[in-house]
C-alpha cells in the first residue's frame, strides 16, 4: 500500500478563472471564517469565565458547610469536659462550651439559604439544616441537663447516650454536606475529587475526636471501658486509618503546596503518632478502670493532636479556592488575550487584502508547487528553498522545509516506535509481546538458534513486598532485580519481563546444566544483595528459578516455556530461594522436575 496521498482538486495544477480573484475572494472567506472563529472563542471563554465564577462561590459556600460541620464535631471536647467534672456554671471548661457552642451557631447561620442568595439556595437544603438545629438543641439540652447534676449521680450509661446525640447531631449534618458535595458534582463534575477529598477530611476530624468520645463516659465514672465502647474504639480506628490511606494519594498531587505539605507531615506525628498512642494508652488502661487522667486532661492532651488535622482541612481547602481564584484569572485573562487577538486578525487581514497581489499570492503558487512534490514524496532530499519574503511566507517556506526533513526522518521514527512497543516501560526489558514472538517464527528473530535454553524466575512473597512497603517500593525492588539480572547475563541472552513479579531469560545453544548454574549465580547475587528504596529502607528479596532447555519453533516453545514453568513452581513448592531443572523424561506430557541445591 503506498503511503502517498491523494491531492485535493483545489490544489492540482489546472486552467480556468484567475487565481489572483480566487486567492481575493479566499482571502475575504477567512476573514469572515476567522471572526466567526474568534466570536465563538470569546463566547466559550466568556462561558468558561462565568462558570468558573460559579465555581469559586460555590465552592467557597462548600468550605463553609464542612467547616459547620467541623464545628458541631468539636463542640463534643469541651461538652465531655463538663460531664466529667462537677457542675460548674462560671467554671472554664463551662465557658469553653460557651465558646463553642458559639462558634458553631455562627458557621450554622452561615451556610442559613438566603433568597437572594442563588448559590446557597442551591446547595444548601433549608429542611436538612433545620433538622440539624433541633438535633443540636435536644442534644444541647440533654448535656446541660445531666452536667447540672452532681458527677456522683451521673452513670456511664446517662454520660454515653448524651455523647451519643452529639454524635447524632454529626449524622443530621451529613446529608446537608452530601446534598451540597452532589449539587456542587453536578454543577461541574471536575470538582468531584476536591469536594470528595473536603468531605473525607472532615470525616477523618470526626472520627478522630469520637475515639475520644467512647472513652469520655467511662473516664468520667472512672469505671472499666466496657466490650461495646472498646468494639466501637477498634471499628472507628480502622475507619480513621481507612480514610487517612485514601487521602494520601489525593494530598499527594498537591505537592506544589508547601504549607499542605508540612501538614500532611504533621498530621502524621502529631496525631498518627502522638495522638493514637494517647488513645491506645487510655484504651488499655479502661481494662482495669485505673485512668491516669480525668475527662477535662484528657480533653487537653488529645484535642491538640488532632489540631494538624483542621489545618490539613483547611490547608486543602485554601489550596482548593485558590486553584478556583487561579482558575477564574487565567479564564479572564484568555478572554482578554482571544478579544486582543480578534481585533488583530481584522487589522491583519485587511492588510493582507492590499498586499496580496505583490507579497502573498505568487510565493503561495510556489508553496503549492512544493506541497504537490512533498506529498508525492519527490525531492525529499532536495532542501527546500526559504523564500526571501518576510513574515508568515519565511514561515511557511521554513515550515515546509521542517515537513521534509519529518517525513525523511519516518521511517527511523517508526522503527523506535517499534521499539518502544516491545520493550517494558517499568523495567526496561523486553516485554512479554516479544517474549511471545521468539515462538512465532518472527523474522526479527531469524538469527537466533531454533535450541535455546529457557529461565523462570519469579520474585519469593512479591505481595508481601508491596502490602508492608508499598507498590511504589514494589516497583523499584522489580527495577533493582532487572538490573541485576541485565548485568549478570551474557551479552547475547535476552531478558524480559515475563509478567509481574517473574522474568523470563532465554539462552541460546545453551545446555541444562550451563542453564543451572547461570540461575544458580543469579539466585545467589539476589538473595545476597540488599535493595535500597527511596525512604533509605534496605529491602532483602530471594527469587526462585525453573530451568529448562528445547526448541522454539513449532509446538517446542509451548513445551519448553511448559518444562520451565513446572520447574518453577516445584521451586516453589519445595521452599522457594532455589532453582528447579526440568529433567530429560516426561510421562504422559508431563515434566519430571528436579532441583540444584545452593552450593
Amino acid at each position: 500500500m503506498s503511503n502517498r496521498f491523494e491531492l485535493p482538486a483545489a490544489i492540482r495544477p489546472h486552467s480556468g478563472a484567475s487565481l489572483d480573484t480566487k486567492l481575493v475572494l479566499g482571502c475575504m472567506v477567512l476573514l469572515a471564517l476567522s471572526l466567526a472563529l474568534a466570536l465563538g472563542l470569546i463566547t466559550i471563554l466568556g462561558s468558561d469565565y462565568a462558570r468558573a465564577s460559579r465555581n469559586l462561590e460555590a465552592l467557597t459556600l462548600y468550605r463553609k458547610v464542612l467547616t459547620a460541620a467541623n464545628r458541631l464535631s468539636a463542640e463534643r471536647g469541651p461538652m465531655n469536659s463538663v460531664l466529667g467534672e462537677e457542675s460548674a456554671a462560671d467554671g472554664p471548661a463551662a465557658r469553653k462550651l460557651a465558646e463553642f457552642r458559639t462558634v458553631s451557631d455562627q458557621a450554622l447561620a452561615e451556610i442559613t439559604p438566603d433568597d437572594g442568595d442563588e448559590i446557597t439556595r442551591r446547595l444548601v437544603d433549608r429542611d436538612k439544616l433545620d433538622n440539624v438545629r433541633a438535633s443540636l438543641a435536644a442534644a444541647r439540652r440533654a448535656a446541660d441537663q445531666l452536667s447540672a447534676r452532681p458527677l456522683a449521680e451521673r452513670d456511664t450509661t446517662e454520660i454515653r447516650s448524651v455523647i451519643t446525640g452529639m454524635f447524632d447531631v454529626v449524622e443530621t449534618m451529613r446529608p446537608v454536606v452530601t446534598g451540597a458535595m452532589a449539587e456542587l458534582i453536578e454543577h461541574d463534575r471536575t470538582l468531584a475529587g476536591h469536594a470528595l477529598a473536603g468531605q473525607m477530611l472532615g470525616d477523618l476530624r470526626e472520627y478522630a475526636g469520637r475515639m475520644g468520645s467512647f472513652l469520655a463516659p467511662s473516664i468520667a465514672a472512672r469505671q472499666p471501658l466496657s466490650a461495646t465502647a472498646y468494639d466501637e474504639l477498634i471499628l472507628t480506628h480502622g475507619r480513621v486509618l481507612q480514610i487517612w490511606q485514601s487521602l494520601e494519594h489525593q494530598l499527594a498531587l498537591h505537592a506544589d503546596a508547601p504549607e499542605l505539605v508540612a501538614a500532611v507531615g504533621e498530621a502524621r506525628i502529631r496525631y498518627f503518632r502522638d495522638g493514637l498512642d494517647l488513645i491506645a494508652r487510655l484504651s488499655a488502661e479502661g481494662k482495669t478502670g485505673h485512668y491516669s487522667v480525668t475527662t477535662e486532661q484528657m480533653t487537653l492532651q488529645y484535642v491538640p493532636t488532632m489540631a494538624p488535622l483542621e489545618r490539613l482541612r483547611d490547608g486543602f481547602l485554601d489550596d482548593m479556592l485558590a486553584h478556583a481564584r487561579a482558575t477564574r484569572a487565567n479564564s479572564v485573562h484568555w478572554l482578554q488575550l482571544v478579544v486582543a487577538f480578534t481585533v488583530l486578525i481584522v487589522l491583519t487581514n485587511l492588510l493582507l487584502l492590499v498586499l496580496a497581489r505583490r507579497r502573498i499570492f505568487r510565493p503561495l503558487l510556489q508553496a503549492r508547487n512544493h506541497i504537490v512534490a512533498l506529498a508525492e514524496e519527490r525531492n525529499l532530499d532536495q532542501p527546500t528553498r526559504v523564500s526571501r519574503h518576510g513574515g508568515e511566507i519565511h514561515e511557511l517556506f521554513a515550515a515546509l522545509e521542517s515537513l521534509r526533513l519529518k517525513l525523511r526522518e519516518r521511517l527511523r521514527l517508526t522503527e523506535r516506535l517499534k521499539v518502544q512497543a516491545e520493550t517494558d516501560a517499568l523495567t526496561g526489558l523486553l516485554n512479554r509481546r516479544t517474549f511471545d514472538r521468539l515462538g512465532q517464527d518472527d523474522s526479527g528473530f531469524a538469527d537466533l538458534p531454533v535450541e535455546t535454553g529457557l529461565i523462570l524466575m519469579d520474585i519469593d512473597r512479591f505481595k508481601l513486598i508491596n502490602d508492608t512497603y508499598g507498590h511504589i517500593a514494589g516497583d523499584q525492588v522489580l527495577r533493582a532485580t532487572a538490573g541485576l539480572v541485565v548485568e549478570m547475563v551474557r551479552k547475547n541472552d535476552l531478558v524480559m519481563r515475563y509478567g509481574g513479579e517473574e522474568f523470563a531469560i532465554v539462552l541460546p545453544s545453551t545446555s541444562l546444566r550451563t542453564l543451572a548454574r547461570i540461575a544458580e549465580t543469579l539466585r545467589a547475587a539476589i538473595a545476597e544483595q540488599a535493595i535500597a528504596l527511596d525512604d533509605g529502607t534496605e529491602v532483602l528479596v530471594t527469587a526462585s528459578f525453573g530451568v529448562a532447555t528445547g526448541r522454539r519453533d513449532g509446538p517446542g516453545w509451548k513445551t519448553l516455556i511448559e518444562a520451565a514453568d513446572q520447574a518453577l513452581y516445584m521451586a516453589k513448592a519445595e521452599g522457594r530461594n532455589r532453582v528447579g531443572v526440568a529433567g530429560e523424561h516426561r510421562l504422559a506430557g508431563q515434566v519430571v522436575a528436579d532441583r540444584v541445591r545452593a552450593a
